[in-house]
């Protein structure tokens, strides 16, 4: 069976779910990640990862060109239109944020979906959100030690809390049977004995 980079509307639909739910994740973990940064300033880049699950977990299901990036751009545009915290700037996150997850599954053309590739897609997530903070003046404030810190540390959240986290949540989906009938589902069938 030849593998179609079409997205069809279950594809779509189930985005766009994954999405909405993250959404509602996001504007629920912006409390957390305050109080972590009262506690001591730059804990909160601890949980930060989360904020880079949408488009892996979509990526992971349906495997196809475009899917990170649109649910990303979604979750955010729901965490937007929801209320979150962070005004517009949540939609930029969300455009820089799905790009570099789309680009790790991009270079290696859909086809690997191991627990390296969606930390690397989770880690690259945040190294976007950190090249955006740069532009806005986010990291220019810090010495170098703390930034230093920063970074490393929103880059390993992003590829645990971004990453791997969302390979724990879609196997256990897979398990159920409600994941049939996407890719990460065909494609383990697909392969020979």
């Amino acid at each position: 069976m030849k593998n179609s980079y079409v997205v069809n509307f279950r594809e779509i639909m189930m985005t766009v779910i994954l999405a909405v739910l993250c959404g509602f994740i996001y504007i629920a973990w912006a409390p957390l990640y305050g109080v972590a940064d009262a506690i001591y300033p730059g804990a909160g880049e601890v949980v930060y990862g989360t904020w880079f699950i949408a488009g892996v977990l979509a990526a992971y299901i349906v495997q196809k060109p475009g899917v990170a990036l649109i649910a990303e751009v979604a979750a955010a545009s729901g965490e937007f239109i929801m209320g979150g915290p962070y005004g517009l700037s949540t939609l930029l996150y969300g455009v820089a944020q799905g790009a570099a997850t789309e680009l790790v599954f991009a270079l290696l053309r859909y086809r690997t979906f191991n627990v390296s590739t969606l930390m690397l897609g989770g880690a690259a997530a945040a190294l976007a959100s950190l090249g955006y903070d740069a532009l806005t003046g986010g990291l220019a404030e810090l010495t170098t030690g703390p930034m230093i810190a920063k970074i490393a540390i929103r880059t390993i959240s992003g590829a645990i809390l971004g990453g791997l986290l969302a390979k724990i949540i879609v196997d256990a989906l897979a398990k159920t049977g409600a994941l049939n009938n996407y890719a990460i589902i065909r494609k383990k069938m697909e392969k020979p004995f």
